[in-house]
C-alpha cells in the first residue's frame, strides 16, 4: 500500500526536511501579489501596525485549510474536491456551486487584475503619467496601461510552457528569496517601532479611521465598515481555493505518500493497516512531506505580508498615503526611497519579481486547478490525450477571458481594485471557510480512525473554518452592499 519513505523522511531535520519543499514554493510565489504587497501596504497606512495580528491568524488559518488537504491526498490518493463528491453529504451541490464555479469565475479575474496592476506600474517606472484625451474608448493612460498589461500576461504564459515543474520550483524559490531580502533590508534601513509591532501582535480590537482617511478617502475607504475593511484585506492574503485546488494537485507530482500513486478507500487502508504495522509508520512518515512543504510556504507569505503591514505604517501612515484607483504600487516605493534613491531599484525589483512570479506559476497551479474539478466529475474525462486538451482549455480560457476583462472599458468591466476584491471576498474567505468544514466531514468518512486528524489540528481546522467563513459572509455582504 504505502511505499517506504526516503531515508530523508527518517530523520526529522532542517536539512532533510527542506528537500521537500516544491509545490509550497510554487504557490508563495503565486499568492504573494495584491494580498501582500498591495492590501497588506494598504492596511499599515490605514491603521498601522495595529491590524498585524489578524494577518498572522489569516496566515495560520489558510496554512491550516490546505495542509489537512495536502494531507488528505498523501494519505489516500484522493483529491479533496473528489472526495467531497463521493461523500453523500457534500455530493455535487458542495464541489460544484462552491468550489469549482467560483474557481473557474474568478481565474481571469485575477489574471486580469494582476497583469494590469504591473501593466501601470510599468508605465508609471516609464515616466507615462495619467494625461487627459482619449483613444476611441479608452482614456490615453488606461490605453497604453492595456497595452502593457496585454505583454506582460502574454510573456509569463510563454514563458510557463516553455518550462517544467522542477525549473518552476527552482524559479518560484528564487523569487521568494529575492523579494524576501529585499524586504528585509527594508524593513531594517527604515527602523520600525519595535514596542508598536509586538502590540500589534496581540489580538485587540480593530481601531477606528483616522480623521485623515475620511478627508481624503471619504468616498471610497472611510464610506464603509472598518470591520469590511479588514475582512477584504485578509480574505486577499495567502491566496483562495482557486490557488489551493491546484496546490493540492501538484502533490499528485511529486508521488508523496499514495498522491499519484493509487486510490484507495477507507477499507483497503484499514486493511493494510491491520495487517502490517510498518504500513501506519510509513504513512505517518510521508506526512513530514507536505507538512514541511504548507508549512515553508505560508510561513514565507505571512512574513511578507507582516513586512508590508510594517513598511506601510512606517512610511504611508504618516505621509497620509494609501494605495488606491490604478496606483497600487507606487507610493509603496516610499518603503526604499526615504533610505537612499537608489534603494527604489530593490523595491522595483521585488514588485516585478512577486507579481511575474504569481503570473507565471498561476498558469501551471489553475491547469491543475481545472484538471481536479474535472477529474472530480467523472475520471474518465482525464484519461491518456484528453489532460492535454484540458490543459489547453484551461490556458485559452484565463488569457480569453482574462484580455477581455483588460480591453473592455473600465467604466463596463470595472477598475482594478473592484474586480481582485471580488475575486478575493469570493474565493479568499467565503469558499475557504467551507472547505475547513468539508475537510473535517472527509477525514471523518473516508479515513481509518487511526489515520485521521489529531485532535489539535482538528480544532485548528474548525477555528479557521468560523473564522474565515464569518469574514467571507460579512465581506460579501459589504461588497454587494
Amino acid at each position: 500500500m504505502y511505499p517506504s519513505p526516503p531515508k530523508t523522511l527518517n530523520k526529522l531535520n532542517f536539512k532533510n526536511l527542506i528537500k521537500f519543499i516544491g509545490p509550497g514554493a510554487i504557490i508563495a510565489s503565486v499568492t504573494i501579489g495584491s494580498g501582500e504587497l498591495v492590501w497588506a501596504s494598504r492596511s499599515g497606512a490605514i491603521f498601522g501596525t495595529s491590524l498585524m495580528w489578524a494577518f498572522l491568524a489569516a496566515g495560520i488559518f489558510k496554512g491550516l485549510q490546505v495542509y489537512s488537504s495536502t494531507r488528505y491526498i498523501t494519505l489516500t490518493g484522493v483529491h479533496p474536491i473528489t472526495a467531497w463528491n463521493k461523500t453523500r453529504l457534500l455530493k455535487w451541490w458542495f464541489p460544484i456551486l462552491f468550489v469549482a464555479i467560483p474557481t473557474i469565475f474568478t481565474m481571469p479575474i485575477l489574471f486580469s487584475g494582476i497583469s494590469e496592476t504591473i501593466g501601470y506600474y510599468s508605465l508609471r517606472l516609464l515616466g507615462i503619467e495619467e494625461t487627459s484625451g482619449a483613444i476611441g474608448s479608452w482614456e490615453q493612460f488606461e490605453f497604453f496601461g492595456n497595452i502593457a498589461a496585454t505583454v506582460i500576461l502574454g510573456s509569463c504564459f510563454i514563458l510557463s510552457i516553455s518550462t517544467g515543474l522542477k525549473l518552476l520550483e527552482k524559479i518560484s524559490i528564487a523569487v521568494l528569496a529575492t523579494l524576501i531580502t529585499c524586504l528585509l533590508i527594508s524593513a531594517i534601513l527604515l527602523q520600525p517601532d519595535l514596542m508598536g509591532i509586538l502590540k500589534g501582535l496581540i489580538p485587540g480590537q480593530v481601531p477606528e479611521f483616522e480623521p485623515w482617511v475620511a478627508e481624503k478617502y471619504g468616498d471610497t475607504i472611510a464610506s464603509r465598515s472598518k470591520w469590511a475593511e479588514m475582512a477584504l484585506y485578509l480574505t486577499a492574503v495567502g491566496g483562495g481555493t482557486y490557488d489551493y485546488l491546484g496546490y493540492v494537485g501538484l502533490i499528485r507530482d511529486k508521488r508523496w505518500g499514495l498522491a499519484g500513486r493509487k486510490e484507495a478507500t477507507k477499507q483497503q487502508l484499514e486493511d493494510a493497516i491491520s495487517k502490517d504495522s510498518s504500513q501506519l509508520k510509513n504513512a505517518r512518515k510521508w506526512l513530514r512531506a507536505p507538512m514541511m512543504d504548507t508549512t515553508s510556504s505560508f510561513f514565507f507569505v505571512t512574513l511578507v505580508t507582516l513586512l508590508f503591514v510594517i513598511m506601510g505604517a512606517s512610511v504611508l501612515n504618516p505621509a497620509h498615503e494609501i494605495p488606491s484607483g490604478n496606483d497600487l504600487l507606487n507610493k509603496q516605493e516610499g518603503f526604499l526611497s526615504l533610505v537612499h534613491p537608489y534603494l527604489t531599484w530593490i523595491y522595483r525589483g521585488g514588485v516585478f519579481f512577486a507579481f511575474i512570479g504569481t503570473l507565471y506559476g498561476a498558469f501551471e497551479i489553475y491547469r491543475h486547478s481545472v484538471l481536479e474539478v474535472i477529474r472530480a466529475i467523472s475520471s474518465k474525462l482525464v484519461e491518456g490525450s484528453k489532460t492535454t486538451f484540458w490543459r489547453k482549455a484551461t490556458n485559452a480560457y484565463c488569457i480569453g477571458f482574462a484580455l477581455l476583462l483588460i480591453w473592455l472599458p473600465q467604466f463596463l468591466s470595472g477598475n482594478i481594485v473592484d474586480r481582485m476584491v471580488l475575486g478575493a471576498v469570493v474565493g479568499g474567505a467565503l469558499t475557504c471557510g467551507l472547505w475547513c468544514f468539508a475537510m473535517l466531514i472527509i477525514d471523518r468518512v473516508h479515513l481509518p480512525k487511526a489515520l485521521r486528524m489529531g485532535k489539535w489540528l482538528k480544532m485548528g481546522v474548525i477555528l479557521a473554518g468560523t473564522v474565515l467563513t464569518y469574514l467571507g459572509v460579512l465581506s460579501l455582504f459589504d461588497y454587494f452592499s
